[in-house]
């Protein structure tokens, strides 16, 4: 029972299935219906890389916070993250699925990597990635870790 029912006079709200698309090949389970999804850039680079520039003044006189660090460091993740790839993969989530304990994000990035995909840390989720490798492949690392690691 998915989508709009009510009890009483609360009114529940659950994802819907697509009752056309097929299961997903990698875990065999439902796909949900979500959206809207933003595919569109994030992020205005030139005005993350000015943001950053007037962080590092030394003077400091510019911006005297006192989460100052802590923004560089935002701004940081934000400039280094991947701006064509729109979504993301929690390894929580990936590894609750499995039913498997979490990797260590470098080993998952590496082994990404190494097999000829661009990755990259996600500014609003410490344990996610976002990666140009296709889905198959990040289950197949995901799996591989399961089996090494029980």
């Amino acid at each position: 029972k998915h989508g709009q029912y009510g009890r009483g006079n609360k009114q529940i709200y659950q994802p819907s299935r697509a009752p056309l698309v097929p299961c997903c090949e990698e875990t065999g389970g439902q796909f949900k219906v979500a959206g809207p999804a933003w595919l569109g850039p994030l992020h205005d680079f030139d005005i993350v890389d000015e943001a950053i520039s007037r962080l590092e003044k030394p003077d400091g006189t510019e911006f005297p916070l006192h989460t100052k660090t802590r923004l560089h460091g935002l701004l940081t993740a934000v400039s280094e993250e991947l701006s064509d790839i729109p979504l993301y993969y929690t390894l929580p989530d990936l590894c609750h699925t499995l039913r498997c304990q979490s990797p260590p994000l470098n080993k998952v990035k590496a082994a990404l990597v190494n097999a000829g995909y661009r990755v990259s840390a996600y500014h609003k989720e410490p344990q996610a990635i976002k990666t140009d490798a296709p889905n198959r492949i990040v289950w197949d690392v995901m799996r591989a870790w399961c089996k090494d690691n029980p």
